[in-house]
């Protein structure tokens, strides 16, 4: 892991547009937590079981408590992103196979993150709408 190399690639476009949509669902989370804060009642579902069902409820502030995970994984994982050298990777990483397993490693970072925020937008939502 000592000899990889450190490589300082730029963004693609793919990478970018995976990260502006994730900004973008973030947005979408925190808008709609601002919007229904205001109409919920004190006491709102909070935890949901596989069927979608709830079975935990608090506060209705609670519903500001997803956008905020979503948040912070965006931000630590744009972090990671800046170091993918720093990865475990199931194959050798060469100078010859360096950038591509770079670039695989950073956008998987930045799908994860997409996927976060698109959870936090459904958990806003199902809390919502229960």
């Amino acid at each position: 892991m000592n000899n990889r190399p450190v490589l300082k690639l730029p963004y693609t476009l793919r990478e970018a547009m995976v990260q502006l949509a994730a900004v973008g669902v973030l947005i979408i989370a925190w808008t709609l937590s601002i919007l229904y804060h205001n109409t919920l009642p004190d006491t709102i579902p909070i935890h949901f079981n596989f069927a979608g069902e709830p079975d935990g409820y608090g506060e209705k502030g609670y519903i500001f408590a997803m956008p905020i995970i979503a948040t912070i994984i965006f931000v630590v994982l744009g972090l990671l992103a800046k170091v993918p050298h720093q990865f475990n990777y199931l194959t050798p990483v060469t100078e010859a196979n360096a950038e591509q397993q770079y670039r695989w490693g950073r956008m998987l970072l930045f799908v994860l993150s997409l996927l976060v925020a698109l959870l936090a937008v459904w958990a806003v939502w199902k809390m919502a709408q229960v």
